[in-house]
C-alpha cells in the first residue's frame, strides 16, 4: 500500500499527544516536565507561607510551569522542522517487508521486526519502535483506504490503546 502526503505541524502535535497517552516513554516524558514544575510551585508556596518568598521564586515557578506546558508543542515543532528540511512531499510504502519512507533526501526502511506496535488517532497511524520513543507518522489523508492500512498494520503489529472511531479519511491539506 502506498501513501503520499506532506507532514504538517498538526501531524506532529497529534502524534506526540498520542505517544504521551499510549506509551511508557510518552508518559515518562510528561513526568519529567511536570514533576519539577510541581516541586517548584510547591516550594514557592511553602516559602510564601513562611514569608520568605521573593521575586526569583515566583519567576522560577512560573518558568517551570510554562516549560512543562509548552514543551510538547516545542518538541512537535522541532520534529516538524527537522522533517521539513528533508523535503516536503513524501511517499510511504507499507508492505509485508515493513515501512519505507521516501523523500527528496532518499529512502529509509524499517522492517516490521524493529517496530513493536501502532497507535491510531483520528487522522494518523503511528508505528512505534520497541521503546515507544520513536515513531513513524502515517497520515490517513495519504491513502484512499485507511481501513486497508489499518488491516495491514494489524497483521504485523499489535495495536496500542483503543482505535479511533471509524469514519472517512480527512481530505488532503493544500
Amino acid at each position: 500500500m502506498e501513501l503520499a502526503y506532506t507532514p504538517t505541524g498538526e501531524d506532529f502535535r497529534e502524534a506526540f499527544a498520542a505517544q504521551a497517552r499510549h506509551t511508557t516513554a510518552g508518559r515518562l516524558a510528561r513526568v519529567v516536565w511536570w514533576v519539577p514544575a510541581a516541586v517548584s510551585l510547591l516550594g514557592g508556596a511553602l516559602k510564601l507561607a513562611d514569608g520568605g518568598a521573593g521575586v526569583s521564586d515566583a519567576v522560577a515557578a512560573a518558568a517551570m510551569a510554562a516549560l512543562a506546558l509548552f514543551a510538547p508543542r516545542l518538541q512537535a515543532a522541532l520534529a516538524h522542522r527537522r522533517v521539513s528540511r528533508r523535503g516536503g512531499p513524501r511517499t510511504v510504502v507499507v508492505d509485508d517487508a515493513g515501512v519505507s519512507v521516501t523523500d527528496r533526501c532518499g529512502t529509509q526502511t524499517r522492517a516490521w521486526a524493529t517496530l513493536s506496535g501502532f497507535v491510531e488517532t483520528a487522522h494518523l497511524f503511528l508505528a512505534l519502535n520497541r521503546s515507544g520513543s520513536c515513531l513513524l507518522i502515517l497520515a490517513k489523508r495519504g491513502t484512499s483506504d485507511p481501513d486497508a492500512l489499518r488491516a495491514l498494520l494489524a497483521r504485523h503489529l499489535a495495536p496500542v490503546g483503543r482505535p479511533a472511531p471509524a469514519g472517512p479519511a480527512p481530505q488532503a491539506r493544500v
